[in-house]
């Protein structure tokens, strides 16, 4: 992506959060912005490794999850309702490439790689 693309990316709410701090995350995206949350899972149903660093990026603002995931190339249709756990959230698994993308263009804070973060 050009630089001028960066612009699009400031008009959201964007926060990362660490893999334990999940409420912290929940509280952020009920109040409208975009939480990105750490977390790891076995993906090697996607080709990837079962360490490999993940992502959920999630809010209750469903249009401008939206909105701001398709500039990493994620669909609408490929969005998580919410659940039980966590009414009014949407999010999106993110992983691999479109993890690495994100980073690149929106770095999350120092020291927060992976999930040993947030203790």
């Amino acid at each position: 992506m050009g630089a001028g693309a960066r612009a699009d990316y400031e008009s959201f709410d964007v926060r990362w959060y660490a893999w334990r701090a999940v409420r912290e995350a929940l509280a952020h995206g009920h109040g409208g912005g975009i939480a990105l949350h750490r977390f790891r899972h076995d993906l090697r149903r996607f080709g990837l490794s079962a360490a490999e660093p993940a992502c959920h990026m999630l809010s209750a603002d469903r249009a401008a999850l939206v909105a701001f995931a398709s500039q990493f190339g994620l669909r609408a249709n490929w969005i998580e309702p919410p659940r039980p756990r966590r009414p009014d959230i949407w999010h999106f698994d993110l992983f691999g490439v479109v993890l690495r993308d994100l980073e690149a263009i929106y770095p999350p804070p120092a020291g927060l790689s992976g999930i040993e973060e947030g203790a």
